[in-house]
């Protein structure tokens, strides 16, 4: 990467910057903020996002020359990983500056996540749990998923099978409750597969996948993560955005996604009987997140996925503890004796699904009561 007062330009690799149809550019005054971020489980890699809403990932060679990049951007250019514009977030969603689904989106930009990484995509919770009704109630508390547990605690049944399964690990170093993760590529891609098939052709060696594992009902998707042994996912942004429309709930390309096992063609998604269309589907959903009784739950969510109760002996106790290959960090692979060893963890934890960062040291206050946070209170990584 070269950085002139104007522009930053990159070289992709074996491409000499002498080259101009090799390197790319963009204008300095174009940029509005940066996030540190990773090239798989190395912490090498910086996101830079753009007045028209737009962003571009970049991987260098190594962390030292992506620091000398960060620390030669403008003075006063916010960086979503900085822990002060986190506390300053914090501060802001306490007083109602920032909405639920604004929150969640700097939250996971802080804590790693993005929107050009299949393997560290944003994570939203799933918030309705009323997929059958003919109209929705969001007055009513059991309209709502219960947010101080995790998907994969919602059914008691499921979760006493979880735990006697845990009980006979105790023999192995890395017992876990789960041996699926609530993100994955595999999952955001279930979920854009309208939007993105050559993505998932990709990833199913060319082909869709199986109709009856394919994302046709939101009922049966809920149904699924409470249920299903191998089924923890939680829901990506996509499900709240009302401003980016309702392409992955519509089969607009006419995709020969196939017929259920039942004779049923995978067209578009079916809605619940709520939802008079794919963009009410999604305004609804959008107020319930917005909504005061998901404002007051939010915040152990937010532990759960962010913060304290996201690992370790917390974990375990929360019922959120899982396989090991979810929470690799970069150090980890430096400690591994081997390239091949390195190889496999990473591609493992790429395709399994990846803990976000740890953001909060302590229990996240509710709203209305975090405007004054001490420092400490966001960790400081970088």
């Amino acid at each position: 990467a070269v950085l002139t007062n104007d522009r930053i330009y990159f070289q992709p690799a074996g491409i000499s910057l002498s080259n101009e149809t090799g390197a790319t550019f963009w204008m300095i005054r174009d940029i509005v903020a940066s996030a540190r971020r990773y090239d798989g489980l190395k912490d090498c890699a910086l996101e830079l996002f753009m007045k028209d809403e737009t962003s571009v990932l970049l991987s260098f060679d190594s962390n030292k020359e992506r620091e000398l990049v960060m620390n030669l951007m403008p003075v006063g250019t916010p960086c979503h990983t900085d822990p002060k514009v986190v506390l300053e977030a914090v501060g802001q969603w306490s007083k109602g500056v920032l909405s639920n689904f604004e929150y969640l989106l700097l939250l996971n930009s802080a804590a790693g996540r993005s929107f050009n990484d299949l393997s560290r995509y944003p994570v939203f919770p799933w918030v309705i749990a009323d997929y059958s009704s003919t109209k929705l109630n969001l007055d009513a508390k059991e309209t709502y998923r219960d947010l101080t547990k995790p998907i994969g605690a919602l059914n008691e049944e499921r979760l006493e099978y979880f735990q006697r399964r845990l009980e006979g690990m105790q023999d192995i170093d890395h017992p876990f409750l789960y041996g699926t993760h609530y993100s994955a590529p595999g999952y955001v891609l279930y979920y854009l597969v309208r939007c993105m098939p050559e993505h998932m052709l990709c990833l199913q060696n060319g082909k869709f996948d199986s109709p009856d594992r394919m994302f046709h009902s939101l009922d049966h998707t809920y149904s699924s993560a409470l249920t299903n042994h191998a089924d923890v996912k939680e829901l990506i942004p996509e499900f709240y955005d009302t401003s980016a429309g309702s392409d992955f709930l519509i089969n607009a390309r006419n995709l020969p996604l196939g017929n259920t096992q039942l004779g049923d063609r995978v067209h578009d998604c079916r809605l619940p009987p709520w939802a008079k269309s794919p963009r009410d589907f999604i305004r609804k959903n959008r107020k319930a997140l917005e909504s005061t009784i998901c404002s007051r739950n939010l915040p152990h969510w937010i532990d759960l996925i962010f913060g304290v109760n996201s690992r370790g002996e917390n974990a375990r106790r929360h019922n959120n503890l899982f396989h090991k290959a979810a929470y690799l960090r970069p150090e980890d692979l430096q400690m591994m004796e081997s390239d091949d060893e390195r190889a496999h963890a990473e591609l493992h934890a790429m395709e399994f699904g990846i803990v976000p960062d740890l953001l909060f040291t302590a229990n996240h206050p509710l709203k209305g009561e975090g405007a004054e946070m001490e420092e400490n209170f966001v960790r400081r990584r970088w």
